[in-house]
C-alpha cells in the first residue's frame, strides 16, 4: 500500500495474450477451488481482442485479490467466477473490458459497501469475524485499478453475493502473440 501511494509501483504495459492471464489465474486458485469445494468457471466468449499491451502482474493482482475474497466469504458448494466483457465503446486502437467476479458468498451490508475501499475497513458481523484479513486488499485493489485509469465498483446483497466489476481500456495488438504451453 505504502509503494502504491508513494509512488514507487508503475504500470508496465507489455503485450500479452489474455486467455493466458485466465489460464495462469485458474491454475492460481485451482487448489483453493478444490479445498473449498467452489464450482468455478471462466467466460471469456465475448472477447475479441485476445492479444492487447497491459500489466499483466497488475492484472493478475487486482484479478487475484478479488478472487481470494470471492473464495474466501463463500460457503462450500457455492459459485466464484470469472466473467470478461469486451465493450464497443473504445477509441481506435484500444479496448474496453469490463472484468466481473461474481460470487454466491455471504455478501456485504449496504453500510459497508460504502467504505469498502477503505484501508482496514472489514464488515463487523459474526459471520465474517472469524474470517482472516487486514482490511487492505480492497484499498490495494482499488489504487491499483486507479493506476491502470481504470474503474471498480461492487454490487453485493447480504446472503445473496458479490459482484465486483472492474472497467478497463488497453491497446490493441497487430499482431498475434504466440502462446507456448508445456505439454506433461
Amino acid at each position: 500500500m505504502s509503494h502504491i501511494e508513494s509512488g514507487k509501483v508503475k504500470i508496465e504495459e507489455k503485450e500479452t495474450s489474455l486467455p493466458e492471464v485466465m489460464h495462469d489465474l485458474k491454475a492460481i486458485v485451482q487448489a483453493d477451488i478444490i479445498s473449498k469445494q467452489l464450482e468455478f468457471y471462466i467466460d471469456t466468449a465475448d472477447v475479441v481482442n485476445e492479444h492487447v499491451l497491459y500489466d499483466k502482474l497488475r492484472l493478475n493482482q487486482v484479478l487475484l485479490n478479488l478472487l481470494s475474497n470471492a473464495m474466501k466469504f463463500t460457503k462450500p458448494g457455492g459459485i466464484v467466477g470469472v466473467r470478461i466483457l469486451q465493450k464497443g465503446n473504445a477509441p481506435e486502437d484500444r479496448a474496453s473490458y469490463e472484468f466481473q467476479v461474481k460470487d454466491t458468498g455471504i455478501g456485504m451490508s449496504k453500510e459497508f459497501l460504502e467504505h469498502v475501499f477503505e484501508p482496514f475497513e472489514r464488515e463487523r458481523t459474526s459471520t465474517v469475524s472469524g474470517i482472516q484479513g487486514t482490511g487492505l486488499g480492497m484499498a490495494i485493489t482499488k489504487n491499483i485499478v486507479d493506476m491502470m485509469d481504470g474503474k471498480i465498483s461492487v454490487v453485493s446483497e447480504e446472503g445473496k453475493g458479490t459482484t465486483v466489476t472492474v472497467s478497463l481500456q488497453f491497446g490493441t495488438c497487430s499482431s498475434s502473440v504466440v502462446q507456448e504451453f508445456s505439454q506433461n
